[in-house]
C-alpha cells in the first residue's frame, strides 16, 4: 500500500471512530428509583418501562362490585387520600401525582384527555359516537403481584374480576376483557378523586377501560375473592407498558 493510500485510510478509520457517541458503549441503565409515602412504596423503573406501587387489599362488601355484581365509576385501584376512597379495593398511600409523574417519566404517554366540560357531549354509546368520545393514550398493562405461601404470584388484573353484559335480553358471565390505556385528565385538571385504574372510560381517574367510550357503564362487574388475596395483605400493583 502506497503512503498516500495509507493516509486516506487511516483518515476514514479516524472520522468513523469519531462519529460514535462518546462512552456509547460504557451508558449506564437508567436508575431504579424507590419513594416512601407513609406505610407504601412507589418504585419507578425506567428500563422496565413499569412502576409498582405497594397497597392494601381492601373489602367493603357495601361498595358496587366488590363481593356482588356492580356498575361503577370509580376506580378499582387508588390514593386513600382522594375523595373517593371507600370505593377502592386496592388502596396505596402513594399520592396519585407521584404515581402520574412516575408513569410519565418512564416514557408512557397520553394521547386524549376529555375535559368535565365535554362530558356531557361525549358520555355513553350512542349512533354519533365518534373517535374523540374515547380517552386515549399508550396502553397500560395492570397486574397485581403478591406473596403466597412463599412464593411471588402476579395476576394480570382483569383475572381476578368477573363482567357481566345483557345479550339479548340475558345476563352473560364473560371473561373481564378491559382494554386499559393512561390519558392522566384527572391530574391535568386536577381532580381529586384518587382514582388511578377505572373500570369505565372516566375522565376522572388517570388509567381508564377505552374499550368503551367516555363515562359508559352498562356492563356489571364482580371481583373473585377465590383468586383475590386476603383483606388486608398488602401487594403491588405493576402498571406497565410495552
Amino acid at each position: 500500500m502506497t503512503k498516500p493510500v495509507l493516509r486516506i485510510t487511516l483518515f476514514a478509520l479516524l472520522c468513523l471512530a469519531l462519529s460514535f457517541p462518546v462512552g456509547a458503549a460504557k451508558q449506564k441503565p437508567a436508575k431504579v428509583t424507590t419513594t416512601k409515602f407513609g406505610a407504601d412504596t412507589l418504585t419507578v423503573d425506567p428500563q422496565a418501562r413499569e412502576i409498582r406501587v405497594t397497597t392494601t387489599v381492601l373489602k367493603d362488601c357495601s361498595q358496587p362490585s366488590v363481593c356482588d355484581w356492580g356498575r361503577r365509576f370509580q376506580a378499582f385501584f387508588g390514593s386513600k387520600d382522594g375523595k373517593m376512597a371507600p370505593f377502592f379495593i386496592f388502596s396505596t398511600e402513594v399520592n396519585r401525582t407521584a404515581i402520574d409523574k412516575g408513569i410519565k417519566s418512564v416514557g408512557i404517554k397520553s394521547q386524549r384527555q376529555i375535559p368535565m366540560t365535554e362530558v356531557k357531549q361525549r358520555s355513553g354509546l350512542k349512533s354519533t359516537t365518534q373517535k374523540d368520545d374515547y380517552l386515549d393514550g399508550d396502553p397500560i398493562l395492570v397486574s397485581v403481584r403478591w406473596k403466597k405461601d412463599g412464593k411471588t404470584v402476579e395476576v394480570p388484573l382483569e383475572g381476578l374480576i368477573e363482567e357481566k353484559i345483557t345479550v339479548d335480553g340475558n345476563d352473560v358471565i364473560k371473561p373481564y376483557t378491559p382494554h386499559f390505556v393512561y390519558h392522566g385528565t384527572a391530574e391535568a385538571i386536577n381532580f381529586a378523586s384518587g382514582c388511578i385504574v377505572c373500570p369505565s372510560g372516566c375522565n376522572g381517574g388517570i388509567i381508564a377501560d377505552n374499550s368503551l367510550p367516555l363515562k359508559e357503564t352498562k356492563n356489571y362487574y364482580r371481583f373473585d375473592w377465590s383468586k383475590m388475596p386476603a383483606p388486608g395483605t398488602k401487594v403491588e400493583v405493576v402498571l406497565k407498558s410495552f
